[in-house]
């Protein structure tokens, strides 16, 4: 493996210390702020930021650009292109987003994992150490905006400050939190929030359902949002009856159903899934993909 592909991997604890701490009084708890161990300005920097769109080869869904919680429309900051005789869409005019930028836009960068290299090694470090599905967003702000107004998100999330500075009202977990990715209702409660700077080499970890937002301070922003989507209930219960279905009890079933009556079926089917399920190895159904 060559020195390069060392780059930026890190373990969970260089960003947020004792990780058995982290999981016990945080995780699905309490936002916090670390103060990281890793270099993060090593991760990406803003003049990389302006390759990556310069080079021409960034497209949609890739790249957004938001300006005060309003998103630039797709056809300003787009253009089609001419690829081996076909013409395609959704590849970023850079004069345009240099220009929304120049506005006030924040330049965003999704699922960075997917073309950068850093934050790719970056994610596979950290993820045996989570049980869900890791992404990452690229924020680059200039400063005194708020690229997004207050709204939650579908996953917990870690945030690694790059560079610059910015001020962040994150609400803590109540009884109301909910799971969606949607902007948030109203106001964060000002007695249940928490109001701090996250200065650059700082992490912040929100869990899933705190509503917050963010505002650049003197200078551009960079910061890496990392994503934790974990199972939902559904996938879970699709896991768990996928991996059912795969057993010979209800092989042995499946061929001669036809010959039992619907009561004498169901019975069939509820004892068949009681059996399996007492003899569920939960450990090994969160770890082990379905058939």
């Amino acid at each position: 493996m060559s020195k390069e592909d060392h780059l930026m991997v890190v373990p969970l604890d260089d960003l947020v210390g004792d990780t058995r701490e982290f999981f016990q009084t945080c995780w699905a708890k309490e936002p916090a702020v670390f103060d990281s161990n890793a270099n993060l300005s090593a991760l990406i920097s803003e003049a990389e930021i302006w390759d990556e769109l310069d080079c021409g080869l960034l497209s949609r869904p890739y790249f957004t650009v938001f300006n005060e919680g309003v998103r630039s429309a797709i056809q300003s900051i787009t253009v089609p292109r001419v690829v081996a005789g076909h013409r395609l869409t959704g590849f970023a005019n850079v004069a345009q987003v240099k220009a929304e930028f120049e506005q006030g836009g924040t330049f965003k960068l999704s699922q960075a994992e997917h073309w950068h290299k850093a934050t790719r090694n970056l994610l596979k470090g950290l993820e045996g150490s989570f049980d869900g599905n890791l992404e990452a967003f690229v924020f680059l702000s200039p400063p005194g905006k708020t690229a997004m107004q207050a709204h939650t998100d579908g996953a917990h999330v870690l945030v690694l400050q790059i560079a610059g500075e910015k001020d962040w009202v994150v609400g803590r977990l109540t009884k109301t939190s909910h799971s969606d990715s949607t902007l948030h209702e109203g106001t964060i409660d000002p007695n249940n929030r928490l109001e701090f700077t996250l200065r650059a080499g700082q992490v912040l970890y929100m869990p899933h359902g705190c509503p917050h937002f963010a505002t650049s301070r003197t200078a551009n922003s960079i910061h890496l949002a990392i994503t934790i989507e974990e199972p939902t209930a559904i996938d879970l219960a699709n896991t768990i009856l996928a991996n059912f279905m795969s057993t010979d009890a209800f092989a042995a079933l499946e061929q001669s159903h036809h010959l039992l009556p619907m009561v004498d079926k169901i019975e069939r089917v509820s004892v068949d899934l009681q059996r399996f399920l007492t003899g569920l190895d939960l450990e090994n159904i969160v770890h082990r993909p379905s058939n």
